[in-house]
């Protein structure tokens, strides 16, 4: 998440330096909105449901989480005229691979070191996070999970995929093309005689 909010204040700040304007961001239209609230709020539903730690409930999340990450792809390709849609439609391809290749949850790879006694990682180690399972050894499809660290400012870790650094692109693509187009000039005014 700390990569999506980094990428987003990055594109935001450039665009602005370089003299664009990012309130034309607010004319972007996108088709089948209905589609991308569905999908946040499955995902939102998701993350709610991860904090019961019930076996249940846990179940549940696996298939709503592959819901989710299947209507957005549905609204990338809809909105696939936008720029960095496409892009970010394939990042967000490869984590729904890896979610259906590990269950509706992404797999996560952690170098040594990283984690030390946090309260999510012992959660993720002990299969109770609903969109997340933590592996012991690289197998299956595992170099598309979580396996990129990002040192953050607090000196903690975040792990990302290729496809979140893909998206995050794809983000940063639309920011700063949407935001540094020239507006069409205008016309002249010529008074009639």
């Amino acid at each position: 998440m700390f990569l999506f909010f980094g990428v987003i204040a990055g594109a935001l700040a450039l665009a602005v330096i370089l003299g664009g304007d990012v309130r034309r961001l607010s004319q972007i239209r996108v088709r089948r909105p209905e589609l991308l609230l569905g999908a946040f709020g499955v995902k939102v539903v998701v993350a709610l449901l991860g904090f019961s730690h019930a076996p249940a409930v846990i179940a549940l999340a696996r298939p709503l989480n592959v819901l989710g990450a299947v209507l957005l792809l549905v609204v990338v390709w809809l909105n696939r005229h936008l720029p960095g849609a496409l892009l970010f439609g394939a990042g967000l391809s490869f984590n729904l691979v890896a979610l259906l290749a590990f269950g509706g949850r992404m797999p996560v790879l952690l170098p040594d070191g990283i984690g030390g006694g946090s309260p999510a990682l012992a959660a993720l180690r002990q299969g109770l996070d609903p969109l997340h399972v933590v592996l012991s050894s690289p197998h299956g499809l595992w170099f598309i999970g979580d396996i990129l660290t990002i040192p953050s400012l607090n000196g903690h870790y975040s792990v990302v995929s290729a496809g979140d650094v893909l998206m995050a692109a794809g983000i940063a693509w639309l920011i700063l093309r949407v935001g540094l187009r020239r507006p069409a000039p205008r016309p002249a005014y010529r008074p009639t005689a």
